[in-house]
């Protein structure tokens, strides 16, 4: 289950879209990481999960956006790793040219091993 993690500047980006993008982001992050053929690596836009942060007074060097992505390593999503987060930067982007805001900022896709569990 991948979690992102979305930081931005209320000052630059309005509520409303902040709120659109959250919306938009588990089918673009399930879309780009999921591993066809792999079971345990598979993802629909239901499996991930977004917490979205305003920056606050104490935040320092922070771009207007930041999107990091926390997912499970798997082979499969490390051999093309960079593709996979073109995929989402370039979503975002595409996501971003509907709005006049002039934005700053990165997508971060993290795999790392790890243990998931549902209580």
């Amino acid at each position: 289950m991948p979690l992102v993690v979305v930081h931005y500047h209320p000052n630059i980006i309005p509520r409303d879209v902040i709120l659109e993008l959250a919306n938009e982001l588990p089918g673009i992050v399930a879309d780009a990481l999921n591993v066809k053929g792999n079971a345990d690596a598979h993802l629909d836009s239901s499996d991930v999960e977004v917490q979205v942060r305003a920056f606050g007074e104490y935040d320092v060097n922070t771009r207007s956006l930041e999107i990091i992505v926390w997912a499970n390593l798997y082979l499969e999503r490390q051999a093309n790793l960079e593709e996979r987060k073109d995929n989402i930067l370039n979503a975002v982007r595409d996501f971003l040219e509907d709005y006049n805001l002039n934005v700053s900022g990165f997508v971060w896709v993290l795999l790392q091993p790890a243990a998931f569990g549902e209580l």
